[in-house]
């Protein structure tokens, strides 16, 4: 009986995590589970992250080329349009 109740106890422990971690949304008429968060794209479409990069800037100079990560700003693409989109 005390092992029956311990596993119960994790289980519903577990769930609640596990629905955490990922996300369930509708393209079209098929539900796509996301593996992190879902975003919603510039044209209201509700799309998983696919393309999660920071955006890297440069000097244009192929002598001296000196390039600059923005940590703070990230493209993402929309699944259902494919647009490219950044987020901060």
């Amino acid at each position: 009986m005390f092992g029956r109740r311990r596993f119960l106890t994790h289980l519903l422990a577990f769930i609640p995590a596990a629905a955490a971690a990922q996300q369930a949304i509708m393209q079209g008429s098929k539900a796509v589970v996301c593996d992190g968060d879902a975003v919603t794209c510039p044209n209201g479409h509700k799309t998983c992250r696919k393309i999660d990069a920071p955006i890297a800037i440069g000097n244009d100079s192929y002598q001296n080329p000196e390039c600059v990560q923005l940590r703070d700003y990230h493209l993402l693409r929309c699944d259902v349009c494919h647009v490219l989109f950044t987020r901060e």
